[in-house]
């Protein structure tokens, strides 16, 4: 099951928004690695066109955001959140047990990585409306 309902408060609102407004954002996390529940130490990267994953020992995985990008919560973990690629690969993340520190909580990497999603989706949408409106003034 998922849960997608998260709850901001100020300061979780306030640096979603200067992440969204320097155009980038990293966090610390955990990544599994896929298999007997071993998981990495990396670094997850958001930009405005995509996202990378580093982990310590392994390949950097980079994306850029698309429709079919997805990002979720497991229900019945508190600290995990999955990012679904392009490519349908699914990318488990855990965030650290710092329940004080609200910038890198799991919540907070949810919703800036959701925002910059969006803003990719609605920009691409826009493009395409002013080019299926530049298509209709032309005379065919």
């Amino acid at each position: 099951m998922v849960s997608s309902s998260i709850f901001t408060d100020p300061e979780m609102q306030s640096h979603i928004e200067k992440s969204l407004y320097n155009g980038h954002a990293l966090f610390k996390v955990s990544y599994s690695i896929g298999y007997m529940d071993i998981w990495e130490a990396a670094t997850l990267s958001i930009k405005k066109e995509g996202y990378s994953i580093k982990p310590t020992n392994d390949p950097v995985i980079t994306e850029k955001f698309s429709s079919s990008t997805n990002i979720v919560i497991p229900f019945d973990q508190p600290a995990d959140f999955v990012i679904i690629g392009s490519d349908g690969v699914e990318h488990l993340c855990r965030v650290g047990n710092d329940a004080t520190d609200l910038s890198c909580s799991r919540d907070t990497i949810v919703l800036t990585l959701r925002l910059f999603l969006k803003k990719v989706m609605l920009q691409t949408d826009s493009h395409f409306i002013l080019c299926d409106n530049m298509v209709d003034s032309f005379p065919f």
